[in-house]
């Protein structure tokens, strides 16, 4: 995200892609929020905050254990969320962040609603529905 060249002690922000989003109850679609995601390809699951996700009635289905990157462990809940980028809206199981989570659009979000990031552009770009 934010990266500092040591040399010269000058911060680059590095290839950051927010994405606006709409997300509602799969089971009732009468309420939406609008939120600014990160689009991260190298998260897996999606994240969102809970109280925007307990607000609109959603539940967790799971409580999961996940690995972070420094080793360490958390635990937070996992829900089917749906998910809305330019009128294109798909469930995408979510995991329900805690206050100090970075909200995130996963990998998992982005196939499910036939997107890629360019990392040129940092703009979302669709993409061909792959079933292998």
């Amino acid at each position: 995200m934010l990266r500092r060249f040591a040399s010269h002690g000058t911060v680059w922000r590095m290839g950051i892609t927010e994405v606006a989003v709409e997300v509602s109850n799969p089971r009732d679609q009468t309420q939406w929020r609008k939120l600014d995601l990160i689009a991260d390809t190298g998260a897996i699951f999606s994240v969102i905050p809970k109280s925007t996700l307990e607000q609109l009635g959603i539940t967790p289905y799971a409580e999961e254990t996940f690995h972070l990157a420094d080793g360490s462990e958390i635990h937070r809940g996992l829900g089917d969320v749906f998910v809305r980028i330019d009128g294109k809206a798909r469930t995408v199981p979510t995991i329900f962040g805690e206050p100090n989570d970075m909200p995130l659009l996963g990998v998992t979000a982005l196939e499910i609603l036939g997107y890629t990031v360019d990392p040129r552009t940092r703009k979302l770009e669709p993409t061909k529905m792959i079933l292998l």
